[in-house]
């Protein structure tokens, strides 16, 4: 006999099914391969405090990280950017996990 939280569970995931009918488990969701506002990615990360909060928190993690900071330079960001480019928005999840 199954429990309430494992069906509940797999009533979430059919909620989630892609085009081709497959079965995707929520936490399996990626980053869409396009440009993000620097506030929406870091609301992505953040998604418990405010958009201005969590702008704040993102531009410290990625002063904090050198390495992501070279490679960000590189792709001709600033810490004053508003728009992240798919690639920029590449290095980040690639440096911090993705936000799902």
């Amino acid at each position: 006999m199954t429990s309430d939280v494992f069906r509940t569970s797999l009533r979430n995931i059919d909620t989630c099914r892609p085009a081709s009918g497959i079965a995707r488990h929520p936490a399996a969701r990626q980053l869409e391969n396009r440009s993000y506002g620097f506030k929406e990615l870091a609301v992505l990360y953040f998604p418990n405090i405010a958009p201005a909060s969590a702008s704040i928190r993102l531009k410290a993690w990625i002063k904090d990280s050198p390495e992501l900071l070279q490679a960000l330079d590189e792709t001709h960001y600033h810490l004053t950017a508003r728009v992240l480019t798919p690639r920029q928005k590449d290095l980040i999840a690639v440096a911090f996990g993705s936000p799902f």
